[in-house]
């Protein structure tokens, strides 16, 4: 527990004034009943700030969430269990929250008097539970706290302010949108189970047979293998693969034109969609199927979910890592040397330059869906017209993009994410038509 300190009140300034004025008065005039009233304004307001000093609040608390962990947008509701740790009864006081977000604190209401620690207080009147919603006005990682607690004498002429507790974290994600379910079916990754093979040199009826084990049900018998081999064959367990995406995300500095290193606020509003959009597209694929890796353009920052491999991380535990994603100046090392993707390949950039362009054009296979999200700000700049950096007459990023195979699709940071989902589905669909 931290002392904040003892301080008067507007009032109590005011009996000082007025003391000081009947001191003047009183030796000005010779009246003796001055410098009594005097000495009266004078000691009213010097007692209540030693009274309340000597009254401070001795607090312990515990804070919680509920939820501990939310999306962006929504409230969470705050509970704080405050107890007495004095050997007496406290004062009522007021109390507030601090969060680290204008205007700073929460205003709270009022903790009642609690009563003395002792056994015999314990069940009942030494604690009390505060509750106030939360409602944090952005994604990030958040400490909230500590608490503060005010008590003032009868008169209002004192206040003594003590800080209580540490702060407690809380997480707040990305929102997640919710994405049409008609998503991607394009050939060599679509949204459904492909059924794999085992192929092998010789006959085929070899590669798809084995011998019989006990166990193994008759109707899987192939009986023109078994003929042949003179024992008994069964059909091989066709094996399931799922299909594969990658969405790769902007999230170097540079490569967004609205970006600002400001202190209050989003780095960048269209990097910000470009998260809703991350968090929304991840999830909506493996929730149909799809095995999702995630590739950053800067350095990486999801390594404490497997950088971002597919098969090692879990909704929760994903969107908790973007809570804290953040613009980079440093370049992926490894974006260069990284593999073609396998399956769909979704990217949400905002400006990229030409090392993020060739990265992205390298990664697409033959055949596969490349749908390329190109976000600018809410004022529309046009990153459209912009030269990767191939010198005078060089094509714009959108026609490199669509020249190699790539979807382009302009959005805006205000643009709804359904709605630029809902085109990608339109288009696919019109090419399969």
């Amino acid at each position: 527990m931290t002392v904040a300190g003892v301080r008067l009140s507007r009032r109590g300034w005011g009996f000082l004034a007025a003391s000081a004025i009947l001191f003047v008065a009183a030796y000005a005039s010779g009246r003796q009943e001055l410098l009594y009233a005097a000495s009266l304004l004078a000691i009213l307001p010097i007692t209540a700030a030693i009274v309340v000093r000597a009254r401070r609040p001795r607090l312990g608390l515990t804070r919680s969430f509920s939820p501990q962990i939310i999306q962006a947008g929504t409230t969470t509701d705050a509970a704080i269990t405050v107890r007495n740790l004095s050997a007496g009864r406290s004062m009522r006081a007021r109390w507030w929250d601090a969060v680290p977000w204008a205007p700073g604190t929460v205003d709270g209401g009022l903790i009642p008097a609690l009563e003395p620690r002792s056994p015999r207080f314990l069940a009942r009147g030494n604690t009390t539970t505060l509750h106030y919603e939360l409602r944090p006005p952005r994604r990030g990682r958040f400490e909230i706290g500590p608490l503060g607690a005010e008590v003032g004498d009868a008169f209002g002429l004192a206040t003594s302010s003590v800080v209580v507790g540490a702060a407690e974290s809380l997480i707040v994600t990305p929102e997640v949108i919710a994405l049409s379910e008609s998503g991607l079916s394009v050939p060599a990754g679509d949204g459904e189970a492909r059924l794999l093979q085992r192929r092998a040199a010789g006959d085929d009826d070899d590669a798809m047979t084995r011998e019989y084990r006990r166990g193994d049900a008759m109707r899987r018998v192939h009986w023109r293998a078994s003929a042949r081999h003179g024992d008994l064959m069964v059909r091989q367990e066709e094996q399931r693969s799922l299909p594969e995406a990658t969405i790769f995300v902007e999230t170097q500095f540079e490569g967004y034109q609205d970006a600002s290193d400001e202190e209050s606020g989003p780095e960048s509003a269209a990097f910000e969609w470009s998260v809703r959009m991350l968090a929304s597209v991840a999830v909506h694929l493996r929730r149909i199927g799809f095995l999702v890796t995630v590739v950053e353009s800067g350095t990486p920052q999801l390594a404490e979910v497997g950088g971002g491999k597919r098969r090692t991380w879990g909704d929760e535990e994903f969107l908790s890592t973007l809570a804290s994603l953040e613009l980079t100046d440093e370049a992926n090392d490894e974006l260069r040397s990284s593999p073609a993707s396998g399956g769909p390949l979704i990217a949400l950039v905002g400006s990229p330059h030409q090392e993020t362009v060739d990265a992205m054009i390298a990664r697409r296979r033959p055949g596969e869906l490349a749908v390329a999200f190109m976000v600018t700000g809410a004022t529309g700049l046009d990153v459209f017209g912009r030269s990767c950096g191939y010198g005078p007459g060089a094509p714009r990023i959108a026609d490199r993009l669509t020249d190699a195979g790539w979807l382009v699709v302009p959005v805006r940071s205000d643009d709804d994410h359904s709605a630029a989902w809902r085109a990608v589905v339109v288009e696919t669909g019109r090419a399969r038509g």
